[in-house]
């Protein structure tokens, strides 16, 4: 009895370890990529940037993802939003976490808790990031994205 027992928990153990990587690898995968800026906002500046560089990198329920975001200010400035460290699963639309904020380099704001959403639109839609209790805002839109 004892040996059919052991058995049987070898056999669970067993798929256990060859369904649980397969489950982790199915998990959605997300890129999403902008050159068309919309609206940045950080103290003592609120824009409209025709052009930015963005990129969204991300798999759902993980704390996996990258994001680096980039736009030109009025004056010129380059103010640069990265992702430095991922608070909550991601989810198909949403990646929490703390954000490195910058202006040509000097740092603005650091390890700021915020959010980028909007992340699942389709094309052309808008997303955006906010952090620094919402003091700092970049959006855009979607101008290709894949999935799997």
């Amino acid at each position: 009895m004892k040996r059919g027992f052991s058995m049987k928990a070898t056999r669970l153990l067993s798929a256990l370890f060859v369904l649980l990587p397969a489950l982790a690898w199915s998990a959605p995968t997300h890129s999403i990529w902008s050159t068309q800026g919309y609206v940045l906002q950080v103290p003592g500046v609120f824009a409209y940037v025709p052009s930015a560089k963005m990129s969204f990198n991300w798999k759902e329920g993980t704390s996996l993802a990258f994001v680096n975001a980039e736009a030109e200010g009025p004056a010129g400035e380059i103010y640069a939003f990265q992702l430095v460290s991922v608070t909550a699963p991601t989810t198909a639309d949403e990646i929490k976490g703390l954000w490195n904020i910058s202006k040509n380099g000097a740092p603005l704001c650091t390890g700021c808790a915020g959010s980028a959403y909007g992340l699942s639109q389709p094309l052309n839609s808008y997303f955006k990031i906010y952090a620094g209790n919402s003091s700092y805002h970049i959006s855009g839109f979607i101008s290709n994205r894949y999935d799997y």
